[in-house]
């Protein structure tokens, strides 16, 4: 979340804590020296700087989000937790216009703009996991063994993004193998999506992902992404390199 913030956000409100903190200091300095204690302007310095560490290199910003919902909204959503997604890929209307043209199907105008006429979106299960702090973001997502011919991935890229329109998101890019034995298809292959959060629905992301997987047959995928969170809890480390499984629909 650090990437979301001004260059002279670090600087700004750290000296001017600094010179606040220094400031009482000195009128507190003679009460002080009548204890027979001494005061220390590098101490100072040094309590502010861990109180400023404190709050964003330690879970205790999460905290501060929970008891100040607001800031969720006005700066950025706290996105740690588990989440169940739902990828509704367009690889049935792909796989009936493949089978449409050698004769195996009955022919079908995606041009049509009647939806009904169209087979409809595939739809596959996973689950996510978000860790988040003020220094990075991380995505690992997941699902049932067998349910997808994905057989490891990783991610290659996670940005949070924040318009000024109010729109709060994760733009991501990935990479993904295969295990199939289909000859046609990529072993490996990239892909990137992008989620909203909803403006109604803190723990709702909606959004869509698209990959490079066959497009010299003209046969790449896209799909809408819903992103559903069951938990808050900061997720246990994983030890495997899992990551964004965003083509689940082609086999």
């Amino acid at each position: 979340m650090f990437k979301l913030l001004p260059p002279l956000f670090l600087v700004v409100p750290v000296a001017w804590l600094t010179i606040f903190a220094v400031a009482a200091l000195n009128a507190v300095t003679p009460a002080i020296e009548a204890h027979g204690l001494r005061s220390s302007t590098s101490w100072t310095v040094l309590a502010v700087q861990g109180v400023v560490t404190t709050i964003f290199l330690t879970p205790l910003w999460r905290w501060i989000w929970q008891k100040v919902p607001a800031l969720n909204q006005l700066w950025f959503p706290d996105l740690t937790g588990t989440w169940e997604v739902t990828v509704s890929s367009n690889w049935p209307r792909i796989d009936h216009l493949l089978h449409a043209a050698n004769g195996q199907a009955e022919p079908i105008n995606m041009r049509d703009g009647n939806e009904a006429l169209l087979p409809a979106l595939g739809e596959t299960n996973l689950t996510a996991e978000i860790r988040q702090s003020w220094t990075g973001i991380s995505l690992h997502m997941w699902g049932k063994d067998g349910t997808t011919p994905i057989s490891g991935s990783r991610t290659l890229v996670v940005e949070p993004f924040r318009e000024n329109d109010g729109r709060r998101g994760l733009a991501y890019l990935f990479e993904q193998e295969s295990d199939g034995d289909n000859v046609s298809d990529d072993r490996t292959f990239r892909g990137a999506a992008w989620v909203e959060r909803d403006r109604h629905d803190p723990d709702l992301l909606l959004g869509r992902m698209w990959s490079d997987r066959m497009w010299r047959r003209g046969m790449n995928t896209a799909a809408n992404l819903r992103f559903r969170r069951t938990s808050r809890k900061a997720p246990k480390r994983r030890e495997t390199s899992e990551a964004p499984v965003g083509d689940p629909g082609v086999t």
